[in-house]
């Protein structure tokens, strides 16, 4: 590039909010491309994670940013289970394995980063109880 020819200029930068909370219209490849993650995502947490402090962890929410470099997951867990603490550290630490996985599974050009949000605690009621003992008979 020679010095007498002008430079493009930048595109502004957008980092000044969250993306996500801006109404944008979206793309039917971005509305598959979420489904399948999710649909991946929950299909790893019932079959491939064996971690004991997430159990009674819920997925409730999840949500691709628009350029499919970002997961935002919510969660809930149950009032008599694990700590919220020790639960975000499975998750954080399960992080990178899901990551491979969906990299494995999947035919992506980037595999978006996972962000865990805690989104509170669901009552522990006796209907599950009840359930949880019939299960431990078996």
């Amino acid at each position: 590039m020679s010095p007498s020819t002008p430079r493009r200029p930048r595109a502004p930068h957008r980092r000044s909010g969250s993306s996500l909370l801006k109404s944008q219209p979206f793309t039917a490849r971005h509305l598959r491309v979420q489904s399948t993650l999710f649909h991946e995502v929950d299909l790893l947490f019932r079959s491939e994670l064996s971690d004991p402090r997430l159990e009674g962890f819920a997925l409730k929410s999840f949500e691709l940013s628009p350029d499919g470099r970002l997961i935002r997951i919510g969660y809930t867990l149950h009032a008599t289970r694990h700590e919220a603490s020790s639960v975000e550290d499975a998750l954080e630490g399960a992080q990178g394995y899901l990551r491979a996985q969906l990299a494995a599974h999947l035919n992506l050009k980037r595999v978006p980063y996972l962000r865990f949000v805690y989104l509170g605690t669901v009552p522990w009621s006796d209907d599950e109880d009840a359930s949880d003992e019939d299960g431990d008979a078996s």
